[in-house]
């Protein structure tokens, strides 16, 4: 009977992670709590559909059945990304908050996928007296939104977001969780396995936004880290496979020795200096057509506010 009782809750707690995103597109139908790790959802869905709708079996183990008592619904499931790192899964709160610092880690970067190919018109950086904590990049309203990395749907949110409009937060196998913000539409839904690549929104100027972009933010343990240090936004891909944690601090790889021998290279001396004498019948026009130079640059060159210039003069033409 105990056992019987222990299936029940799992099949029905596994199955509000996937009918969760109806939070947001029928709020005013689905109503969500969670009470002493117990989900709550006034939809009467049949028990004996919930193993086949969601493919479990019977006596599948699919959490520690470790009681952490926190009231975090998610925290459990050894399947979900970040699991172990990150102390819950929650598909309300838009911010994660950690409790202390971030732990020593390495996180591998690779399988990035660019969110799609528009530049910056906004930087990461202080605005005034607001931090933005993100990048703005070029999107016309309706461009596809692709996920940067593998990952779950953690947020899908239209309202209520703090300025971020149509919002999607992703929560990804590396350990990162990326933001993209003033969607025109959202296309996933919390608790949704995607790939690097596929289509999560479309760019759009929901939420406090002055024009079409996509808001497009990188945490750790809901840190907010410099974009630029990670993505070349100029090319579409990442500048490092890997990145450091500790603390608060975040770093990337130095330059390989190969990156650091171009870098101490001295600089290439400059071409040495080119003169010529003017002769009878010189003027500055024939001069610089024959050096393939203007005679602006000539003048320059000679520090001449004139075009006179006489016979036997030391001209400098390159």
């Amino acid at each position: 009977m105990k056992k019987n009782i222990n299936t029940i809750r799992i099949v029905f707690i596994i199955c509000t992670l996937f009918i969760a995103y109806n939070l947001q597109a029928q709020e005013n139908h689905i109503q969500f709590s969670v009470v002493n790790d117990t989900a709550h959802v006034d939809n009467n869905i049949p028990v004996d559909s919930l193993g086949n709708m969601l493919g479990i079996e019977e006596d599948s183990d699919l959490f520690d059945n470790v009681d952490h008592g926190d009231g975090m619904l998610f925290s459990y499931f050894n399947w979900m990304p970040g699991y172990g790192l990150y102390q819950n899964f929650n598909i309300i709160s838009i911010h994660y908050k950690h409790v202390g610092s971030a732990p020593r880690d390495t996180l591998i970067l690779d399988g990035y996928h660019h969110p799609a190919n528009y530049k910056k018109t906004s930087d990461y950086g202080w605005r005034g007296r607001r931090m933005h904590r993100g990048v703005d990049l070029g999107y016309p309203v309706g461009t596809p939104v692709a996920s940067a990395w593998d990952g779950m749907v953690r947020i899908s949110k239209g309202s209520n977001t703090g300025g971020y409009g149509n919002l999607v937060v992703i929560r990804h196998n590396n350990g990162l969780e990326t933001y993209y913000a003033h969607l025109s539409r959202r296309l996933v839904n919390p608790g949704q396995i995607v790939k690097a690549g596929d289509i999560i929104g479309l760019g759009g100027n929901t939420g406090r936004s002055y024009g079409s972009h996509l808001h497009f933010e990188i945490r750790y343990l809901g840190m907010d880290i410099n974009p630029n240090k990670l993505v070349d936004f100029d090319n579409f891909q990442l500048k490092h496979d890997t990145m450091f944690v500790s603390g608060y601090n975040v770093s990337t790889p130095n330059p390989t020795p190969e990156q650091q021998q171009i870098q101490q290279q001295p600089p290439k001396p400059k071409p040495a200096a080119v003169y010529y004498k003017v002769r009878p019948g010189d003027n500055l026009g024939r001069i610089a057509q024959k050096y393939h130079t203007s005679v602006s640059k000539l003048k320059k060159l000679n520090h001449l506010r004139s075009d006179f210039i006489r016979d036997g003069q030391r001209l400098r033409v390159r």
